[in-house]
């Protein structure tokens, strides 16, 4: 799920509705905090792109433990323009928890001012805040009371990389290309027992065409090269399907293809990433 600013509005250089990756995370395990944590899954697990690693806040005295109060998970000691958060492998959709973002303005006293509106997650799929680049010393999410202790796997910080322009090919959103693995029971006459669910994965594949060569090469092959070691988060078209976001990974070596004819540069990836 993507959550854009409200009147959010860009550049003619950085369209709305093209594909978005997030990637080049700002956030390590020395620069990200939270308001508490159960010693067992500290904060710097967030800047670790496992997702078999998270941070859970510290149990309180409400039923089952849930903080009765917010809880702030925040990047600090930023440099450079930032115009994204995005979260992965969490429990806030399950949990029932508003949501938002806010920024530092590094003065003192510090001021944050709220960049992304609260909002309920509908699942505990991957998701992404995006707002209007700017500087900012520090961001954080804002997790106001929900009905479980709150955790989370991946936080991202940084500068989205936005397509120059969408996908000409049909595809499918990578969060909904669901992969499993199952193990189906059967009597030995024959009659069902039931299925039971091994593993699921998203898989899918990504295409992109007409691209500018300067562009590719400027822009898109850092991203490649980086994301050959490292996952990342993408939205297909974040204004007309917002609920489209996944948290992946390459599974091939994207070769692009440069068009004789017309000069501009196609490529193809092969995703594959976490289910919600």
């Amino acid at each position: 799920m993507i959550i854009s600013a409200e009147n959010l509005v860009l550049t003619a250089q950085e369209p709305l509705n093209t594909p978005v990756f997030g990637w080049k995370s700002l956030a390590t395990p020395g620069n990200i905090s939270a308001t508490s944590e159960n010693p067992a899954y500290p904060a710097a697990n967030m800047a670790n792109p496992s997702t078999a690693l998270f941070w859970r806040a510290a149990e309180e005295g409400s039923p089952g433990g849930a903080p009765a109060s917010d809880q702030f998970i925040t990047v600090s000691d930023l440099e450079g323009l930032i115009d994204y958060l995005a979260v992965a492998a969490h429990n806030l959709g399950s949990s029932q928890n508003a949501i938002s973002v806010e920024i530092s303005d590094g003065g003192s006293p510090e001021t944050w001012s709220e960049v992304a509106p609260p909002v309920i997650p509908q699942n505990d799929d991957p998701l992404l805040f995006r707002f209007a680049p700017q500087m900012a010393s520090a961001v954080r999410l804002r997790i106001q009371p929900g009905l479980l202790i709150p955790q989370i796997a991946v936080v991202y910080v940084g500068k989205l990389l936005v397509c120059e322009r969408g996908t000409s090919a049909d595809y499918t959103p990578i969060n909904l290309a669901r992969t499993t693995r199952v193990l189906t029971g059967k009597s030995e006459t024959g009659q069902f027992l039931g299925r039971y669910v091994l593993s699921e994965s998203r898989e899918a594949p990504f295409s992109l065409q007409w691209l500018r060569p300067e562009w590719y090469r400027r822009e898109f092959d850092p991203f490649l090269r980086w994301a050959q070691e490292m996952p990342f988060f993408i939205a297909h078209q974040p204004q007309d399907e917002p609920g489209d976001v996944g948290f992946c990974w390459l599974t091939n070596d994207p070769h692009p293809t440069f068009d004789f004819n017309t000069g501009r540069v196609s490529i193809d990836l092969q995703l594959n990433g976490t289910g919600g």
